[in-house]
């Protein structure tokens, strides 16, 4: 029985009406582009064919009834008599929402019995969050006739995560869950947000994440110093051309006139950074091309930026690359996300998949006596309303 079937069962169970809506509301990966998106750049990222799912039924009243069933919990709050006060909890993700559509004044005039469940990995950085602050965006702007256009929808759930959850995340999450589309990749560009369509071609080709399985502790502390390190940078340049505003606008030239003018750590940052955002659209005009070399020598050239000058992954990061870069049946690799942990992104033969998995498994298994998790996946749709 399929997840959503599943899912219809335990809603008609446990609100005692069958389902009217339902949400499919897709994790994403990037495929490129790191750090780039506070540098007000380019990310290329898409929509992956793990899903939150929702059931919804619509009340008289004004009740809304939440179920997890993952989690086995609930939550029951009327739209009037709400609590404002709570430290997080895991409705937030929800009751933030709502509370975003309201704060823009919006406010349902029904309530909604809601089920929800999901097959994105946990922690495996595939952002299930944004997936569920999406999904119910989604829904509720449909349901409730509010004709909000997607970018609002994808602020709105930006702003759930900054409000409600205290996470101060970036806005690609929700808009790859939002706008992704079938067998292209987004072109998305942090600093006017708006997007581009660029064809997925990579014909004999899966990109496969692996989950190194460790979560390096100065992460956090990490982040916060690169962000501070940029906008020392962007002070810099500020000074040769007042109207720099961020990376964004630093090009290659002025990187290579400023080596010896900047502190030698801050130069190599910004170095990354606007190397980074070439790589985006190189990489665009590779898979416009189905050159899968191109793009593994692209996928490459970022995670050794990633290693070595902006100075964000680690060692089980680094020797889970260098195990593919042994392996001809791979075209490229790195680390994705914010670094010191979690999954790389590796462009991997449909022919050799399995292969690739024992490989992998193998021997980081003998290195870290972690097994780690291995996920294929797909381009998907954004969010899906039924």
């Amino acid at each position: 029985m399929s997840k959503i079937d599943q899912l219809r069962l335990a809603h008609t169970k446990k609100h005692g009406v069958s389902p009217q809506v339902f949400v499919m509301a897709p994790g994403r990966i990037n495929i490129i582009g790191e750090h780039t998106d506070y540098n007000l750049g380019y990310v290329l990222p898409t929509a992956i064919n793990k899903y939150i799912y929702f059931t919804i039924s619509i009340r008289t009243d004004l009740m809304f009834n939440i179920y997890a069933k993952d989690l086995e919990k609930e939550y029951h709050f009327n739209i009037e008599n709400q609590d404002d006060n709570e430290s997080y909890q895991w409705y937030h993700h929800i009751t933030g929402v709502i509370k975003e559509f309201i704060k823009r004044g919006l406010s349902p005039t029904f309530g909604l019995d809601i089920s929800y469940c999901g097959d994105i990995p946990l922690g495996s950085g595939l952002s299930s969050s944004a997936a569920v602050e999406s999904g119910i965006a989604c829904a509720i702007n449909q349901i409730f006739h509010f004709n909000l256009p997607k970018i609002d929808l994808a602020i709105i759930a930006q702003d759930t995560e900054h409000n409600h959850i205290g996470v101060k995340c970036g806005i690609m999450d929700m808009y790859a869950s939002i706008f992704s589309k079938k067998d292209y990749v987004l072109q998305l560009d942090c600093k006017s947000l708006t997007h581009k369509y660029a064809p997925l071609h990579i014909e004999g080709y899966r990109f496969v994440l692996v989950n190194s399985g460790v979560k390096h502790s100065l992460a956090d502390s990490a982040y916060n110093q690169r962000r501070n390190q940029c906008e020392q940078g962007v002070a810099y340049f500020k000074t040769i051309d007042p109207q720099i505003e961020s990376l964004r606008d630093v090009t290659i030239s002025m990187i290579e006139q400023s080596q010896t003018n900047i502190d030698s750590l801050i130069w190599q940052r910004c170095k990354y950074v606007v190397e980074e955002n070439l790589r985006v659209l190189s990489t665009i005009r590779a898979l416009e091309n189905n050159d899968i070399k191109e793009v593994g020598s692209l996928l490459y050239e970022s995670h050794y930026g990633l290693s070595k000058e902006y100075e964000v992954s680690c060692e089980e990061l680094d020797y889970l690359i260098d195990l593919v870069k042994d392996l001809p049946y791979a075209a490229g690799a790195r680390m994705m996300g914010g670094g010191f942990g979690g999954c790389t992104i590796n462009l991997v033969e449909n022919d050799h998949l399995d292969k690739f998995k024992d490989e992998i498994k193998s021997k980081y298994i003998d290195k870290y006596g972690i097994d780690p998790d291995v996920i294929e996946v797909e381009n998907s749709e954004g969010v899906r309303v039924f």
